[in-house]
């Protein structure tokens, strides 16, 4: 009986530990959420007088910091020739050294923004946009230059904008920002905001860059740029808007290359007259040349069985033509060892829109059509049609015929309809598909207000990754229509063709060419199935300066119910 009272007050000390064990247990505190602060620096920051001559710049922080991305973060205005040697990189300190490899200039307000590069050790809290800022004259200078970024064409800002001001003086000139850094520069923020302070009086010219190198100086051939036309001549306060746009680069030739049987292309860059290909050393009676201008290449065809190409390989040379412009190319054919058939495959959607055409694409371009070998049936009576290749790509088939929603068709293609460019036939092709039905689509109609006398390019544009344009329509009208769209979300985007020559022209910052305008809806357009989509758009400067906003689209309620 003792031994089980013992045994039984045992236990109740060892629950009673536990219990007092857990109400005791350390919590850890709240979370660290704040950001490093600055305790010290030398020079002081905002000091003045400053001596030019000084080696090393300290700024001391109440906790551990790193520095994150500091090439991508940190901008100085104005810039070093030489790169100065910033610690700590890649370990946790509480101060940050900055040594100067060269002199400071005389009577310079001198600002250091750091980004979002400097957080603490510990839980990566950012001291975002921190600016250590100091003068070797004997004042701060004290103006600024605010102002907006748009994307322009696109529909997302890059992820790292640029602005820069460089001076005007007498050896200024317009490849000045091609050879040199800003004179002050600064970083836009995810929204396209910027603002470049603590500037001297002066006049300047205003560039913004996407810096892609990450030498914060423009490369044309790489970065989007936006500048403004007018030289800012800074007495006071300015504010400023910037439209970035892609140049079109210098035309140049960079390569060919074969792309399958009888198939060779040509990769150009920046062309502004077409693009001709001629074939040196031999003749090429079967070659057929499709050029597609908007994607800067040509496609070479021949028929290796006419032209002789008995060996496994060949070189073949050629020479590409751009104005006065000769670039020769080989190229080393290879007849592939798999024997060519001639394919086709369907590119039209599951549920075809009776205003589209039925389409197949070829596995190369079509020569010859047989219509008499083609039939088409609604159900299973025959029905008439038209069939044609399409204007700008040969490789499809275009089959137009009347079409209402809710039809069930077939096309049946017998050896010998169609004929490529190698003269090979097709086999029997069979193809079935309907029309989707009224709850597969909706429709959408737009007028568009207070657009300039031009013609016009009216882009309907699909949300996704690529922002691909499904449909355009062209011209001087103010009203369009898309009937049967798919359900989704898409966007609005016009183009200003305004010297009326066929097609949207970018701009060229040496040239000092600002773009065709460009507007862009800025809502997103939801497309409901059997919905008619009413948008009336009146078109203003802040089109030209707008990012799409992602807004809510409430569902419409019905009174009936509650």
């Amino acid at each position: 009986m003792k031994k089980l009272v013992v045994a039984s007050l045992l236990m109740a000390g060892i629950f009673s530990l536990n219990s007092c064990a857990r109400k005791g247990s350390p919590s850890g505190g709240p979370k660290d959420i704040d950001p490093p602060v600055m305790v010290a620096s030398f020079p002081d920051t905002m000091a003045v007088n400053v001596d030019p001559n000084v080696k090393e710049i300290r700024i001391d922080f109440n906790e551990y910091i790193q520095l994150k991305e500091y090439n991508k973060n940190v901008v100085i205005s104005p810039p070093f020739e030489k790169a100065p040697v910033v610690t700590p990189l890649s370990m946790a300190a509480k101060e940050l050294k900055i040594k100067l490899q060269e002199p400071l200039q005389p009577n310079t307000t001198y600002n250091i923004n750091f980004g979002d590069a400097i957080q603490d050790y510990n839980e990566g809290n950012k001291l975002s946009n921190f600016s250590y800022v100091f003068s070797t004259g004997s004042y701060i200078d004290s103006l600024n230059v605010k102002g907006r970024i748009s994307p322009g064409f696109d529909f997302e800002l890059p992820k790292k904008t640029l602005v820069g001001l460089y001076k005007i003086t007498e050896e200024y000139n317009d490849s000045v920002i091609l050879k040199s850094k800003p004179y002050y520069i600064s970083r836009a923020d995810e929204n396209g905001n910027f603002d470049l302070k603590y500037l001297s009086q002066g006049k300047y010219k205003i560039i913004a860059f996407e810096d892609v190198i990450e030498n914060t100086k423009f490369d044309p051939a790489k970065e989007k740029v936006a500048f403004h036309n007018e030289i800012i001549d800074l007495k006071g306060n300015a504010s400023v808007d910037l439209k970035l746009f892609k140049q079109k680069p210098n035309y140049r030739f960079s390569k060919a290359e074969q792309k399958g049987y009888g198939h060779i292309v040509f990769r150009t860059e920046g062309a502004t007259q077409p693009v001709t290909v001629s074939i040196l050393e031999r003749e090429f009676p079967t070659a057929v040349i499709d050029a597609h201008p908007a994607n800067d290449s040509i496609n070479f065809w021949f028929n290796p069985k006419t032209e002789g190409f008995t060996n496994k390989s060949e070189r073949i040379s050629f020479e590409v033509i751009h104005d006065d412009k000769v670039d020769k190319a080989t190229v080393l054919y290879s007849n592939p060892v798999k024997e060519y058939e001639f394919n086709f495959k369907t590119i039209s959607n599951l549920k075809l829109a009776p205003t589209s055409p039925f389409e197949i694409a070829g596995s190369a371009p079509i020569a010859s059509i047989d219509k008499s070998l083609i039939n088409v049936f609604k159900d299973t009576v025959q029905i008439p049609f038209d069939v044609r290749i399409n204007e700008k790509d040969k490789q499809i088939v275009e089959f137009l015929f009347e079409k209402n929603l809710g039809e069930n068709f077939e096309i049946n293609a017998y050896p010998n309809a169609f004929k490529d460019i190698f003269n090979t036939p097709n086999d029997t092709l069979v193809y079935q598909f309907k029309t989707g039905q009224r709850e597969d689509f909706g429709n959408l109609k737009v007028r568009l207000q207070n657009l300039p006398e031009a013609p016009i390019f009216l882009q309907l544009i699909q949300k996704n990754q690529t922002y691909k344009v499904v449909q355009e329509r062209t011209g001087t009208s103010r009203e369009f229509e898309f009937p049967n769209l798919t359900p989704g979300e898409y966007y609005l985007r016009v183009l200003i063709d305004s010297n009326n020559n066929g097609a949207w022209d970018s701009g060229n910052v040496l040239d000092q060419i600002q773009p065709e305008p460009v507007y862009i809806y800025p809502d997103k357009i939801l497309i409901r199935a059997m919905w008619d989509s009413d948008e009336t758009w009146i078109i203003g400067k802040e089109s030209e300066f707008t990012v799409p906003i992602e807004k809510e689209v409430k569902e419409e309620q019905d009174p009936t119910k509650k």
